[in-house]
């Protein structure tokens, strides 16, 4: 894994004609933006903030996917309680 871990990031690197210092730089920058929006629409869909703070956080968009996904699952949930 390792590895495959190294070599992506260099053809990475050699295809973009940048340090692959770089590359990880944007990768754990791109990765702790992920983490960070999972947390903030976690912490909303557990009522922890509310909606306005968590549009503030990650914005509107993320917050109305974040409802539907929510309302998908209550949906087959119910589906499946009726079944």
């Amino acid at each position: 894994m390792a590895t495959d871990l190294t070599e992506r990031v260099q053809e990475i690197a050699e295809a973009r004609g940048i340090p692959e210092s770089e590359i990880l730089e944007q990768a754990l920058e791109r990765g702790v933006e992920d983490l960070w929006i999972d947390l903030v629409l976690s912490r909303y869909v557990n009522d922890e903030i509310d909606r306005e703070a968590a549009i503030e956080l990650v914005g509107r968009d993320r917050v109305k996917r974040a409802e539907r996904e929510l309302q998908a699952v209550e949906d087959d949930v119910q589906w499946g309680l009726r079944a």
